[in-house]
């Protein structure tokens, strides 16, 4: 009988944890939409990593970053490619151009997540918006298409969470 009471007792501890957890999430996501961020995206994001369920603010401003931070190797690979494959000489000079400005994108990105950790919020959040920016030249130099709005959209979370938490 005592078993079953803190089976009982251990569950309803889990379940209260998760709403209290969800409400997190919740309440981050409402706060980007003031950021023109649509608060599905954000909730379909950072739900994606099973960490958000368990993250307070500060610990969801992290997920976004290092979301960002893999879309973010992403769009480096793909201007590598783009690079490899240029047809002609003007192809090449635009995708090394757009290499060149996008270098340091995944580094910066992911020093703002260590930045995060340590609870030094307002560099990653210069950096971060820099970071959006850096995708919209680069689109014009070599076609990044639903990637390179992936990333925007993605920056802009982590950029809105980073935000909200000044």
């Amino acid at each position: 009988m005592k078993a079953s009471s803190f089976l009982s007792l251990l569950l309803l501890l889990c379940f209260s944890f998760q709403i209290i957890s969800s409400a997190v999430v919740d309440d981050i996501c409402g706060f980007v939409g003031d950021s023109y961020v649509d608060r599905e995206f954000c909730l379909k994001t950072l739900s994606s990593d099973p960490r958000s369920k368990t993250a307070d603010a500060d610990g969801l401003a992290v997920i976004s970053v290092e979301i960002a931070v893999a879309k973010a190797a992403e769009v480096k690979t793909r201007i590598e490619a783009q690079l490899k494959g240029a047809a002609d000489g003007y192809e090449k000079d635009r995708a090394q151009a757009a290499l060149q400005i996008f270098s340091n994108v995944v580094s910066t990105f992911e020093w703002s997540v260590k930045s995060l950790k340590s609870k030094f919020r307002s560099g990653p959040l210069s950096l971060l918006t820099v970071g959006q920016d850096v995708v919209v030249t680069i689109d014009q130099l070599v076609d990044m298409g639903k990637l390179g709005n992936d990333f925007q959209l993605l920056g802009s979370l982590a950029a809105a969470i980073v935000r909200h938490l000044h």
